[in-house]
């Protein structure tokens, strides 16, 4: 009896069991991801005041305030970054600007997100004939560029927000097929997959609630790195003359605008331009931060020097 308790004494020599790590404590041991944060969050409250107060400022046209340069802090806080070559507020357009590339890169990666995991599922989980020809149509769309496919569509049908957003999609889609595919087929060996199945649960309960919930971490960092793709493939069109459209305001589209008058105004071509590589690379810091802190084997690296004792 002596010895029994003795025993159950000897647990408490052992150290006190930690809890696991928030994502919020993860995040503050990465400075550049903060970083990358912190930038979203500018984009973000630009774009808010962009759709909100600054709508008119964006297309107003002031010809006497025409081309004029950055940080000259006059009475209009609007022409801080400059003006274009129509007098129009940079500050107004780039807020304008940040709505329409957030809106297009979304919209465009989670129809990507949806289609393709739902697609890449049954072509893991089931195989067969369905899966076959899943991963064969995947396959023909990863042998075209995104870019030249891109162009080739927007010629046909036309350069509006609609066939971009639905072109970007699905140049999209194979990648989340391919990364789903390969995933559930080595999930589905595993025991616990078994042991549901023994208990009587049907297929779409070992896919959406034992499967998925594995998956979802890979496919959101992937998500996060194709917003960053995303905005820089609709620059790209928008620079083009295929993307955005006049009126409408892009960060790629002012790029292109600003190009005539690089020689005598710069900041019209080096702002837009600016933030289109801060977003996307801030884009591409929260998608490398998110990958080591949703992996299990490599969370250690976020989780403090406590942690790892």
């Amino acid at each position: 009896m002596t010895a029994g308790i003795r025993d159950v004494n000897a647990f408490d020599d052992l150290p006190p069991v930690r809890p696991a790590p928030t994502l919020a404590a993860m995040l503050a041991r990465d400075p550049l991801a903060v970083g990358a944060c912190l930038w979203l969050l500018v984009v973000a409250t630009a774009l808010l005041a962009g759709q909100t107060f600054l709508a008119d400022d964006a297309v107003r046209i002031n010809l006497v305030a025409r081309n004029l340069a950055p940080f000259q802090f006059d009475a209009n806080w609007l022409n801080w970054l400059g003006t274009d070559s129509l007098g129009r507020s940079l500050v107004a357009r780039l807020s304008a600007g940040a709505g329409t590339a957030l809106a297009i890169a979304f919209a465009a990666v989670g129809a990507s997100l949806i289609l393709g995991t739902g697609l890449g599922l049954v072509a893991g989980y089931f195989g067969g004939f369905a899966g076959n020809l899943i991963l064969r149509i995947a396959d023909m769309i990863l042998g075209f560029p995104t870019l030249l496919l891109a162009l080739v569509v927007l010629y046909i049908f036309g350069p509006n927000i609609f066939n971009l957003i639905v072109v970007l999609a699905v140049t999209r889609v194979p990648a989340y097929i391919r990364v789903t595919n390969a995933e559930v087929i080595e999930i589905r060996e595993r025991l616990f997959v078994d042991a549901a199945r023994a208990l009587g649960a049907g297929h779409a309960r070992i896919v959406f609630a034992h499967i998925l919930p594995i998956v979802a971490p890979t496919l959101l960092t992937l998500a996060s790195l194709n917003l960053a793709m995303v905005m820089l493939i609709e620059a790209g069109l928008s620079f083009l003359g295929l993307g955005i459209q006049p009126p409408s305001i892009s960060w790629g589209l002012m790029v292109a605008q600003g190009r005539s008058h690089l020689a005598q105004a710069w900041w019209l071509t080096c702002m837009p331009g600016l933030a289109i590589m801060l977003t996307t690379m801030a884009f591409n810091l929260i998608a490398n931060w998110y990958r080591i802190a949703g992996d299990p084997q490599q969370r250690w690296r976020l989780a403090g020097s406590e942690a790892s004792k």
